[in-house]
């Protein structure tokens, strides 16, 4: 997230996709405008400014947007690691604060893989890895259709024909992709945890997954590990935890975590 400074305070924090920014504004409407006027003569870069209007809500994970200041529209373009996105933010679930974990991942990957993106949103891990790796065919599995509309529109952009987009429910076509995974990224922090019997189901005999969670600050590392390992011991798999990180801040008593890990099937 970058930020408006003034008077050496942070006035307003946005995030910006492409020529448009996201602010979130606590107050009247007419202050939210000067501000968004406020940041459009800060960051050039920002032609329409988009207000917040509710939170990430509901089975899609979308989030209300109004117009309030600059060029009036919606549909953004997004530049990122060599890929371009093309989306509606309000139809679609989109974060450009993971932009520095997708690129983490784009060096910890292999040419080759055979990789499976749960909660694939537009695409844009599947399709920065299929752009990498030629060799690799990356499945982006996705319940909203307007996202899916989004990432066949980006698959095509970015001549990507190795990333295989799925339309569904990630509780019912896991079966359909049975041990066929060397990598799995599951981005979906709020309920990623609730997906561990699918993670085991599409990883082979060895597979790495990079689970995202939010949760309380205080010991989330710990205890998400503790339920991962006690996943595995009722299932009778090995788990080795490679990596964790703190992704960002999430509220004042929230953040966001990632855990990488390995899956060794007995």
């Amino acid at each position: 997230m970058d930020s408006v400074e003034k008077r050496g305070k942070s006035s307003i924090g946005y995030d910006l996709l492409g020529r448009t920014a996201i602010i979130e504004f606590r107050g009247p409407r007419s202050q939210a405008r000067r501000a968004a006027l406020e940041l459009m003569k800060f960051d050039r870069r920002a032609e329409t400014v988009l207000l917040k209007s509710g939170p990430v809500e509901g089975r899609y994970r979308t989030r209300k947007l109004s117009y309030i200041a600059g060029v009036r529209r919606y549909n953004v373009e997004y530049r990122e690691n060599g890929c371009l996105f093309k989306f509606d933010p309000r139809k679609t679930f989109f974060s450009s604060r993971l932009s520095f974990e997708r690129s983490r991942i784009l060096k910890l990957a292999k040419d080759g893989e055979e990789v499976c993106v749960m909660f694939a949103g537009v695409g844009p891990f599947a399709i920065e890895l299929a752009k990498k790796f030629k060799g690799s065919i990356v499945t982006a599995i996705e319940e909203n259709p307007d996202s899916v509309r989004y990432m066949k529109d980006s698959i095509t952009i970015n001549k990507t024909p190795n990333a295989i987009p799925v339309t569904g429910d990630v509780k019912k076509v896991a079966k359909n992709y049975r041990e066929s995974a060397d990598r799995i990224i599951m981005p979906l922090p709020w309920s990623s945890l609730d997906f561990l019997d699918e993670a085991l189901t599409i990883a082979k005999r060895t597979a790495v997954v990079h689970i995202y969670i939010i949760g309380k600050t205080k010991n989330l590392v710990a205890d998400s590990w503790k339920k991962i390992s006690a996943h595995a011991k009722r299932n009778r798999y090995s788990v080795k935890k490679l990596f964790s990180r703190e992704v960002r801040t999430y509220s004042p008593t929230e953040s966001e975590i990632v855990i990488d890990y390995r899956i060794r099937k007995l």
